[in-house]
């Protein structure tokens, strides 16, 4: 039997961090909105003046397909997030969509919604999208508008939602927290869920690039308050829509001190804590340029004359942001760092280096005592933290129906189902996994199914 580059087994010491599994992809500087935070310094006249900003040129139709094949090539069916920008502002879109997909690559797309239609949702789906992202950060209409900078912006978002939940394609509401929406997150939250149905609830944390560089107007202790809040809609929503906390890995210190045993306990294979920058995801400029993570504006080459495995596997860039054991300041030194280690990207945007301490958190190393981490598991591992990337090769018998249904999940969590699958039959005595305890194994998830393959 013949095993794909994502079941071949390999060396765990280098396994972990072979290739990305989650590339966000910036197609355009162009947008319909000039939103005051953006980290790319998209639509309208630029604001940032960095040489890391300047060149705003923009990948055409062809030089795209052939960053999809590398993609294809290095890491078979990661998802591939096309934003911007406005990403269908691009006339090609339709083009580059269909033909990622064509090549089984997990497509979502990345858009504030204003463009969408309900014609434009059902192409969409029909071209192969697996969902999208859309920007809500407030309830009230001109509060929205006014971090977005156009007004009826939160009306064509909401609609374009309402489009998207009609058409039957998933959608993820991401809102970024801030002065200006703190008090009301839980109602931003109920609202995603109830009158928009959406999947997924992800809450940002700013990271201080590009335009964002000039916006922060929360302090490290909001933020705190914050992550208590997001606890506690997380559990509200179990089981109903999934809700995630973005570019703040150290939640993970609010979970384990309120709920240790909390199913949302994730971190990265390998070490990587939970920052996946070059890790387990990178990002690619408009112009091809190849960074960790989108919000660090640094680059480890460009597609135009390198390949993305050059890139991802030589670069010094690339090489050193995995060193997280070389972490500076309390990150450093902090007994959750393997399964934190900060926001790189923050560290980078507020002190000019990427291994630097994570400004946002204000947990103190030392805070978990070695009784507690004991009870949690092993200090530098976690071991019961469910980890995204794992290796995706099984260790018990699976029936030929059960396997097949695997490839409809993300390969960026299969070898997490995978093991999670395996270690429940192992424990109720099951030699072989089938079809018909996979459905019951999924009944029992506490998170919604998001963006998985159609049966």
């Amino acid at each position: 039997m013949t095993l794909s580059p994502l079941e071949r087994p390999t060396n765990p010491a280098t396994a972990a961090f072979a290739r990305p599994y989650v590339i966000s992809w910036n197609l355009t500087y162009r947008c319909n909105l000039a939103c005051e935070h953006c980290y790319l310094d998209a639509g309208g006249k630029p604001l940032v003046q960095t040489a890391n900003f300047a060149d705003r040129s923009e990948l055409t139709t062809d030089q795209c397909k052939k960053v999809i094949d590398d993609i294809c090539e290095f890491a078979p069916e990661a998802l591939v997030i096309l934003t911007g920008g406005e990403p269908l502002l691009r006339r090609d879109i339709l083009d580059i969509v269909r033909y990622a997909a064509k090549r089984e690559l997990w497509v979502v797309v990345g858009s504030n919604g204003v463009r969408i239609t309900e014609n434009l949702a059902r192409i969409l789906k029909g071209e192969g999208v697996r969902g999208l992202a859309l920007s809500l950060d407030a309830l009230d209409p001109s509060v929205h508008d006014g971090f977005r900078r156009v007004r009826g912006a939160w009306q064509n978002t909401v609609d374009g939602a309402k489009h998207l939940a009609a058409a039957g394609l998933p959608f993820i509401i991401q809102t970024t927290a801030g002065a200006h929406n703190r008090g009301e997150l839980e109602e931003i939250a109920e609202f995603a869920y109830t009158e928009l149905e959406a999947r997924v609830w992800n809450l940002y944390f700013l990271v201080p690039t590009g335009r964002g560089q000039f916006v922060s107007d929360l302090a490290p202790s909001d933020y705190d308050e914050v992550l208590a809040s997001l606890e506690k809609i997380q559990r509200e929503y179990r089981g109903r829509m999934v809700v995630n906390a973005k570019c703040a890995p150290h939640y993970v210190r609010q979970l384990l001190a309120g709920d240790p045993e909390s199913p949302f306990l994730k971190a990265f294979d390998g070490g990587a804590g939970g920052c996946p920058a070059g890790t387990h995801y990178m990002g690619i400029r408009p112009n091809g340029d190849v960074t960790p993570c989108p919000y660090l504006p640094v680059f480890g080459g460009n597609l135009k004359s390198s390949t993305l495995s050059a890139v991802w596997k030589d670069s010094d860039l690339f090489q050193d942001i995995r060193r997280r054991k070389e972490l500076g300041g309390r990150c450093g030194s902090c007994e959750l760092q393997s399964v934190c280690g900060g926001c790189r990207a923050r560290a980078y945007g507020m002190t000019g280096d990427l291994m630097a301490e994570d400004p946002l958190c204000t947990h103190e190393p030392g805070a978990f005592s070695p009784r507690q981490l004991e009870a949690l598991g092993d200090r530098t591992g976690l071991a019961s933290l469910s980890r995204y990337g794992e290796d995706s090769s099984t260790s018990i018998a699976w029936a030929p129906e059960a396997r097949a249904r695997m490839k409809r999940v993300p390969a960026f969590v299969r070898g997490m189902v995978v093991r999670s699958v395996e270690s429940h039959c192992r424990k109720n005595g099951i030699a072989t996994v089938t079809v018909e305890e996979l459905d019951a194994i999924r009944a029992r998830m506490p998170t919604p199914k998001v963006f998985g393959r159609p049966s």
